[in-house]
């Protein structure tokens, strides 16, 4: 290979080994699938308090889409999101309070069952149990009732597809003072399964590809794509997610953690970005480059819709706290210019000690050992080709012209 076709590689490769770095051991995804079924059994044994509601436990968040990352250490927990939602309650005949107060005395009841030492914690909108077996987990436990017929009005109001109330919940917030404590239809909501579905379909060529790939290892040829778990694969798409979660943890931690960018508005902007890139590093590219064009401006507010909800806005603390959006966008540009700064690099091991400072030397030099290991096969690590034939991105930034860090409508 000459060396003008040899540029680029080295990015290419740190990039991918990085994910791998970073990607949760299967081992992990495993325990937390463990846990959540285990809990789900216990609410449904015979001496369970809330059996008759019929409660559907399922897991959400990070865990749910395929994108959690390692913790930075030892000190850190891996956090497992719970949605528990009661089939046969709904708004009107339980307070968010009594609900509330219903799961966590079965959270007690299944602490002391399962020795877990810590007492059982409370948020705004979770009750929380912290596991002392060593493996790292917390599991934030959300009480919901059935929201979909809601949801379903609301959605015809906007003219909106209809299907996209499939898993709606309604949930509790202790903050709503006002309506807490009190029978009201007026409840904060969420859909945790209809965004994993959204999710699942900005993705879903590359998804099944690897699905079947999956399938084919395992020796499974007859079964469907549909019956391996998000989380059993990784895709262009979740390992950028991974990654950028990383630099945006180090770069908060370093700057103001009180201002980090919330997941949700990182995952939802990079999934408007993404266009089916093949390589991890193309999809970086393309992400860092588009990400900011699914904000819209709606007057002097910033708003990030919830794909199955367009009347939530993912963004709607920048207004009230305007560093935010601030903090959003100095992030954005730090990312393109560390990625950017490295992306033609033909030696991997450049690429990853460059990268040190803006996602961790711990993670780096792990990185580089698995870069090491590879180094004797490279033409059998080499990142695919592009689905038929044609070019990614690009490698972001360096030949083009910059463009603007804020959507039109900033100052």
């Amino acid at each position: 290979m000459n060396r003008q076709s040899d540029i680029g590689y080295g990015y290419n490769t740190a990039i991918e080994k990085l994910a791998e770095e970073l990607a949760v051991p299967q081992d992990r995804f495993d325990q937390a699938e463990s846990r959540y079924k285990d809990l789900g059994e216990f609410l449904h044994r015979d001496e369970s308090k809330v059996r008759e509601f019929d409660p559907d436990v399922y897991v959400q968040g990070s865990f749910a889409l395929g994108t959690p990352i390692k913790p930075a250490s030892s000190n850190e927990d891996y956090d497992l999101d719970i949605v528990v939602a009661f089939r046969s309650l709904n708004k009107m005949s339980i307070t968010q309070a009594d609900l509330r107060r219903l799961l966590k005395d079965e959270l007690k009841a299944y602490r002391k069952t399962r020795g877990i030492s810590s007492e059982v914690g409370e948020s705004r909108r979770c009750c929380t149990l912290v596991y002392a077996d060593g493996a790292q987990f917390h599991m934030d436990v959300l009480p919901a009732v059935p929201n979909e017929a809601k949801m379903r009005l609301l959605l015809s109001s906007y003219m909106a597809d209809e299907a996209l109330a499939e898993g709606e919940i309604a949930i509790t917030d202790s903050d709503e003072t006002a309506t807490y404590n009190v029978i009201t239809d007026d409840w904060p909501r969420s859909n945790p399964r209809g965004f994993a579905s959204w999710f699942k379909s900005r993705q879903i060529e590359q998804l099944n590809e690897r699905r079947r790939a999956f399938l084919d290892a395992q020796g499974k040829v007859t079964a469907s794509v549909e019956d391996v778990p998000v989380f059993r694969v990784r895709t262009p798409l979740q390992s950028s997610i991974m990654i950028l979660k990383r630099h945006r943890d180090e770069w908060f931690a370093e700057k103001n953690p009180d201002l980090k960018v919330i997941s949700i508005i990182l995952t939802t902007l990079s999934s408007h970005a993404y266009s089916g890139e093949n390589r991890v590093s193309d999809a970086i590219a393309k992400i860092l480059r588009d990400m900011h064009l699914a904000i819209e401006q709606r007057g002097s507010i910033s708003w990030i819709p919830n794909p199955t909800d367009p009347s939530e806005n993912f963004a709607d603390r920048w207004e009230m706290y305007p560093e935010r959006r601030t903090a959003f966008f100095k992030w954005l540009e730090a990312a393109r210019q560390d990625f950017g700064a490295v992306q033609k690099f033909s030696d991997a091991g450049i690429v990853l000690n460059e990268l040190a400072l803006s996602l961790g030397k711990p993670l780096t030099e792990a990185t580089q050992s698995r870069v090491a290991s590879s180094a004797g096969s490279r033409a059998a690590t080499a990142a695919p080709a592009v689905a038929g034939g044609a070019s990614g991105p690009g490698l972001v930034f360096g030949e083009e012209e910059r463009r603007p860090t804020e959507p039109k409508g900033f100052g």
